[in-house]
């Protein structure tokens, strides 16, 4: 397995991958950072996330993306070596702390299995569009 950049290439697959989850119209490029990330097996992609840098030490990752059909048995490697690789990447531009909301339990689990720890939960997101 490895994990790279993604690219605007990747937005087709990205794109499916939505469709293949219930999201028909996708997500829209102005409300996607332009830091993202993505795990590839035998050069086949598995699992994608992005990654909201802001001007404090802390990165928010939002937006996980995989290819719904994948359930081989290293799964969670391979989201476990997509997270890594962000966590490498902001700790190298000084970062200190990586947020992530969600209310996907198997994924907050897996979260909390390297590192991440609970803060709140119940909780809504409110988006205006200016």
């Amino acid at each position: 397995m490895k994990s790279r950049t993604l690219t605007e290439a990747d937005r087709p697959l990205l794109e499916k991958w939505w469709k293949q989850w219930g999201f028909n119209n996708g997500i829209t490029k102005e409300f996607l950072p332009k830091t993202g990330y993505i795990v590839e097996k035998d050069n086949i992609p598995i699992v994608s996330i992005f990654m909201y840098e802001t001007n404090s030490g802390v990165a928010a990752l939002g937006w996980v993306l995989s290819e719904k059909d994948y359930r081989e048995e290293d799964r969670e490697d391979a989201l476990h070596l997509l997270i890594n690789t962000a966590e490498k990447d902001w700790k190298q531009k000084g970062g200190k702390y990586l947020f992530h909301w969600g209310n996907n339990k198997k994924f907050n689990t897996s979260l909390e299995k390297i590192g991440f720890t609970e803060g709140d939960t119940n909780y809504s997101h409110l988006i205006k569009k200016i």
